[in-house]
């Protein structure tokens, strides 16, 4: 490949229109830019042949999913061939589409099975991933076009099929939610003093705000193992299975997140409530038996579900 500047100038304009013009020269600056744009580029048509990505298309593609702070080893952590073709499909590719279909879709297909999910529901799933991820509807986009490129495509993938497959299994059984946490101190607790009851009284509002402050806080791995644990029903072995670990190594990730979870409440909810520790620990007692609870009302509620 020529060393003509024609890729350093698109990947320029590119991030001038994602951030601005200082971000377009502070790229351009870079000294082996080009060449780094053109490896990065090899690695990615090696990656799936045969696809038709124009060269600038993708550069913008990558650009948009820099931070704007991000530098030449930010981009050489970037997965080139899972974004090549993850750029394709967003433009509506069929070639692209079928490609990933192929390749990384129908992989997904062994966990579901794993799940001892149905045919038919293994079907569904399917084609609710097809629908969502290549197609969007008149509410979302593609949701191709979330990948990032920061983690196999294969993976992001077998995520979203996992959610949809548990999706038709739960059609129409879905408990009715709401964001009202403070139902995790009104919930049937035996042997409740009047000391308890007072905290209850007391404290409700402010363990709602921790509560909801923490979960937030967690990690993207660990937050994701809740949900998939206590919303969608997944045990430590078909967690193992989708994530393709031990399932010890699946438990002591849930033990983890839970422990963090409750760990970051405590310290939040000290500093608010301005409470002593031992009336905190008399508060992390009840909630601690109502947590899978409480964890599905705050994560049901803030994804719409």
């Amino acid at each position: 490949m020529l060393n003509d500047g024609r890729l350093s100038r698109a990947f320029g304009v590119a991030c001038e229109v994602a951030f601005g013009p200082d971000d377009r020269a502070r790229w351009l600056a870079v000294p082996d830019l080009e060449v780094r744009l053109g490896e990065l580029l090899g690695t990615a048509r090696a990656a799936w042949p045969g696809l038709s990505v124009g060269d600038e298309a993708f550069l913008s593609y990558l650009a948009e999913r820099l931070a704007p702070d991000a530098d030449t080893a930010d981009l050489s952590r970037l997965r080139a061939g899972d974004l090549l073709v993850a750029c394709g499909c967003a433009a509506g590719d069929p070639a692209s589409i079928r490609a990933l279909d192929a390749h990384c879709l129908q992989e997904t297909r062994g966990a579901l099975q794993r799940m001892r999910l149905t045919d038919a529901v293994i079907e569904d799933a399917l084609q609710n991933v097809r629908r969502v991820v290549f197609a969007g509807d008149e509410v979302a986009p593609p949701r191709i076009r979330e990948y990032a490129g920061h983690g196999d495509i294969r993976g992001w993938l077998r995520v979203t099929a996992v959610r949809a497959a548990l999706k038709v299994v739960r059609k129409g059984k879905r408990e009715v939610l709401t964001p009202d946490d403070a139902n995790v101190f009104t919930e049937r607790t035996a042997g409740t003093d009047p000391e308890l009851l007072y905290i209850k009284a007391k404290y409700r509002k402010e363990f709602a705000t921790v509560f909801q402050a923490a979960l937030d806080s967690l990690d993207d791995r660990d937050r994701t193992i809740l949900k998939q644990h206590v919303i969608d029903e997944l045990s430590i072995d078909e967690i193992g299975a989708l994530y393709q670990v031990h399932r010890a190594t699946a438990a002591r990730w849930l033990a983890k997140a839970r422990e963090d979870l409750l760990g970051r409440t405590r310290e939040k909810f000290m500093k608010q409530a301005r409470v002593s520790r031992e009336e905190c620990e008399s508060i992390l007692r009840l909630v601690q038996s109502q947590l899978d609870a409480t964890i599905r009302r705050r994560l049901s509620y803030a994804s719409g579900e």
